[in-house]
């Protein structure tokens, strides 16, 4: 993969199935802290299992959970 291959993108625009790094959250700290929880943190991997435009299943390891859309356009990941 070159450097021109890899896009920062918001997590709601990432289709199904795709893994993704997680770079950065553009939201409030309280937000980034919940999240972290999740572990939904820099460097680590997302996998999007399902998109359907208004929430996300995703995955990090062996957990599962749902993203609502707005949530996830503050998540920046990359393919």
């Amino acid at each position: 993969m070159t450097r021109r291959d890899i896009m920062v993108v918001p997590m709601n625009l990432v289709q199904e199935g795709s893994i993704v790094e997680v770079k950065s959250i553009t939201k409030k700290s309280d937000l980034v802290k919940r999240l972290s929880e999740l572990g939904i943190v820099s460097g680590n991997k997302v996998k999007v299992i399902k998109n359907d435009g208004r929430s996300l299943i995703v995955a990090i390891e062996e957990s599962r959970f749902a993203l609502d859309n707005m949530l996830a356009k503050n998540i920046m990941v990359v393919n």
